[in-house]
């Protein structure tokens, strides 16, 4: 009923700091996915282990969600902004459809909770290859910045906990969904 993305393809392939995104997001989607297998909800895990730069992986993510069936499309990332920083940045969810605002920003509520992230909240972002390519509805989750000193030890002590809250807060939104589809 949704699919879920790391959104880049390995060590290396994306934001570097304290810990290095491309890694990070695998495993954040790994233990989502796991998460899924137990519940009553379908989730499609991808995962790029093919793409040897960033066109082909924002290619194949693209073409990989659409091949699905699904209400939802989740891509997971960690943000980064110049520099070092010894204070917390915080954790935001990104979209494109107007009508993920609330989810959004759900979403980024429960993520800052489970992990002491200051909320940056839903942010509208018309200019992201997958936010567009997708042709379900989607957001991206930023779930903190990489070179915030602070977030990131947030993010190591509460990864199990940030990891339920996302899984939490996709299973209610596919269970509405559901619901609203029988209403039909």
């Amino acid at each position: 009923m949704l699919t879920i993305s790391a959104g880049h393809f390995g060590k290396g392939t994306g934001a570097n700091g304290f810990i290095d995104e491309g890694s990070e997001v695998m495993e954040v989607v790994t233990a989502i996915q796991a998460r899924f297998q137990k519940s009553q909800i379908a989730a499609q895990c991808i995962i790029d282990r093919q793409s040897k730069n960033q066109a082909q992986n924002l290619r194949y993510l693209i073409a990989a969600h659409n091949q699905t069936k699904r209400v939802l499309d989740v891509s997971i990332h960690f943000n980064a902004v110049s520099g070092i920083r010894e204070v917390g940045i915080g954790t935001e969810v990104l979209y494109v459809n107007p009508n993920l605002k609330s989810f959004a920003a759900t979403m980024s509520a429960a993520i800052a909770k489970a992990g002491g992230f200051k909320d940056r909240g839903a942010k509208y972002r018309s200019n992201l290859a997958w936010l567009n390519g997708t042709v379900k509805p989607a957001i991206l989750i930023e779930i903190c910045f990489v070179n915030s000193r602070t977030d990131v030890q947030a993010y190591e002590k509460n990864k199990t906990q940030i990891v339920e809250a996302i899984f939490m807060a996709l299973e209610s939104y596919c269970k509405k969904s559901k619901n609203n589809l029988k209403k039909l």
